[in-house]
Order: structure tokens, then sequence, then C-alpha cells
């Protein structure tokens, strides 16, 4: 049973952003009230008696939903890296801690989470730089308007909708000094733990 759940919970990771956004663009789709509703949402709210409702106008909320997208992409990521670390959690430590009077709770705190700290560390640190970069959800889903607007996209509508090459160039060097800090303390991570 864990390997079917598993795998449905990975499978999205095999699907591309823009693929992603098209599918939940259909999830988000709005029809005024009285139309039958095509969006898997607003069919659900109007089968309860609710409005529904045009999500992605919704200041803060619509990027609450963009970030739906992306969790639902890398969950699958970071299940099957974490579960694999939490695997080699040798079972004699955790009988020990429970032997010497540890809960449950002492014995995520003081053993598992130290023990898997440096998987913690790269799953945070690889999701942490594909949310930097992120793009193709938020051109897909809303192209940065209704206060949606990201890096990724702002440099490329500088650079291929108004032509400003110097502007968008420059929210590329942003975008890589966003990205440089992430990149160094994983990087200094690994060399801790000899990875190099």
């Amino acid at each position: 049973m864990e390997k079917v759940f598993k795998s449905i919970i990975f499978m999205p990771m095999a699907i591309s952003f823009v693929g992603a956004g098209v599918i939940w663009r259909f999830i988000y789709s709005y029809k005024p009230a009285g139309e039958d509703q095509i969006g898997l949402l607003n069919a659900i709210v109007t089968f309860f008696g609710g409005e529904p409702q045009a999500w992605f106008t919704m200041p803060v909320w619509n990027n609450i939903f963009l970030i739906a997208i992306l969790v639902w992409l890398q969950t699958g990521y970071a299940m099957v890296i974490i579960s694999s670390a939490l695997k080699g959690v040798p079972s004699t430590i955790i009988e020990a801690g429970r032997i010497d009077g540890a809960g449950e709770f002492r014995i995520i705190r003081s053993i598992i989470i130290p023990f898997i700290a440096p998987t913690l560390i790269t799953v945070s640190t690889t999701i942490i730089i594909i949310t930097l970069k992120i793009f193709d959800i938020v051109f897909t889903m809303t192209n940065g308007n209704y206060g949606t607007e990201v890096i990724a996209s702002m440099q490329y509508k500088q650079m291929f909708r108004f032509y400003h090459y110097g502007r968008g160039s420059a929210i590329a060097i942003v975008l890589v000094l966003a990205v440089i800090p992430v990149m160094w303390y994983n990087l200094h991570q690994f060399s801790k733990r000899e990875g190099f």
C-alpha cells in the first residue's frame, strides 16, 4: 500500500511546469454565475450553494493558489528523498533512545532530525532555488497579473515584451545573486560532509 501512495504522490513530478499550469488552470477555471462551471473548484463551490469565484483576481489568495501548484509538483521529490533518508536511520539508535526513556517527540527531535539534517538541507535548498526561478506556472496561469508577478516573469516581460534588454539583464543578475547564497550554503554543507 505504501508503494501505491508513494507512486500517486510522485506522479506529478513527471509533468512539466507548463503542463501543470494548464491542468490547474482547468481546476481554477471561472465562469459567471448561472453558467456551467468547468473548473473543479468552482463546480464544488456551486454544488454546495456558493457563488463561483475568479480565484486569480483575489489578492493574496491568488498567490496561495499558485503556491499550491508548486507544492503539488515538488511534494513527490521531497517525499522520495526524505523517505529514503528516514529508512537509513539505524533502528538500533532509535531503540537505544527508547531504552533510555526518550518519548517519540524526543526521538524525532534528538535522533531522527539530526540524522537526516543533511537531506533536509539538500531538499530545502533545491526547492528554494526552484521557487526563486519559477516562471512557467505564473506565466501560464496569470501572466504575472493581479499581483502575482515573480522575478523571472518580470525579466521575461522586460526583455521580450518591452524590449528593455538592459533592465531584463539586470533582473537576471539579481536572480543569479539571489540563488548564489543558497547554492554556496548547499555546497558548504556537502563539503562539511566530505561530499567532494
